[in-house]
């Protein structure tokens, strides 16, 4: 295929394993210095697409962004690859839990969220594939226990110890991300980028994620229907990789860490598109230009170039060295294109 497409076609026809020029790619990190407003994150998330050209607008709300409505505070950086540090968290006890009830997701930091979207839609134009990050509620549910290490321990205990009142907070996160997701899909997405930590062997036991997670991020997927592009996003090492059969999306997203699958074999096993195949944070940051060019070759011939877009496994350094990711735009462009 010699004709050029635009971005909407190619990711299409990527979904559908039809022909592609070539196939498309996208990479998304956070630029910590700004993504206070929705006028610094837009910016910079228009600036992104349009310096590198992606074929995908993931944007990067602000980490923090899904638990501040229910307390969660931080100290903003000021520098583009230093995370903000949460300072204050609403639960610091399972008694708190009960503080954990529904929100407007149209108000406070999530409806900036929304304007966010509404003003990159408008400078991207109709013709690009546009995602709205949505973290699941047992991810959500972590944050509002504090930014250190052990943030995952404790939402374990609470949900071994206190299972009825984990139940209850998550569902209110659970409805606040429903309708969340809702005034994405009207709000100029194409989809959304679901993200879900808990189903990997590193965070929960099976049998947990399919209590605590699997049933939450499946009604939430279920309202993210309507969108043609949503992508799933399986997050960290030793995944239970069939729980993507619950959870349909056209597009699946996961780092090739230990335990996992390779491109081929989860596209194969669940019958869907996927993206990754690059390395994400840190590692990307001190690979040579030459190292990423092996690595999308490497995804392509995995894949045949058949419903495969060329992205990370997760996020990326903030500061990746721009000699990086244009060789990585260059590597598709050249090698994608001989197989399209």
């Amino acid at each position: 295929m010699n004709r050029t497409m635009e971005k909407a076609e190619r990711v299409r026809r990527a979904l559908a394993g039809a022909p592609v020029d070539r196939p498309p790619i996208s990479f998304w990190w956070h630029h910590f210095a700004r993504e206070h407003t929705a006028d610094e994150l837009a910016a910079e998330t228009v600036e992104q697409f349009r310096r590198y050209d992606w074929d995908i607008i993931k944007i990067q709300s602000r980490a923090t962004v899904f638990a501040e409505g229910w307390g969660v505070r931080y100290q903003p950086s000021t520098a583009r690859a230093v995370a903000p540090v949460i300072t204050a968290w609403p639960v610091r006890s399972p008694q708190d839990l009960a503080s954990v009830r529904p929100l407007d997701p149209s108000a406070g930091v999530l409806g900036e969220q929304v304007t966010a979207l509404r003003a990159v839609r408008r400078a991207a134009g109709a013709g690009v594939p546009i995602l709205q990050t949505v973290f699941a509620p047992a991810m959500v549910l972590s944050y509002m226990l504090g930014g250190s290490p052990d943030r995952e321990p404790r939402l374990l205990d609470l949900i071994r110890h206190h299972p009825v009142e984990a139940h209850r907070a998550l569902t209110a996160i659970r409805d606040t991300l429903i309708g969340y997701t809702r005034l994405a899909l009207e709000n100029g997405a194409d989809g959304i980028f679901f993200a879900v930590k808990a189903a990997s062997a590193d965070q929960m036991t099976r049998s947990e994620y399919a209590e605590f997670g699997l049933p939450y991020d499946r009604d939430l997927l279920a309202t993210a229907a309507p969108g043609w592009a949503n992508m799933l996003h399986l997050c960290g090492p030793r995944l239970y990789f069939d729980v993507a059969d619950d959870l349909p999306t056209p597009l699946l997203n996961w780092a090739l860490d230990a335990g996992n699958p390779g491109l081929a074999v989860g596209r194969d096993r669940t019958n869907r598109a996927v993206i990754g195949g690059v390395s994400a944070k840190p590692r990307i940051r001190e690979m040579s230009p030459q190292a990423l060019t092996a690595e999308v070759a490497a995804a392509l011939d995995d894949t045949q170039g058949v419903r495969v877009m060329i992205g990370p496994g997760c996020s990326i350094s903030p500061d990746t060295p721009e000699e990086n990711l244009r060789a990585l735009r260059s590597a598709v462009e050249r090698d994608g294109g001989r197989r399209g």
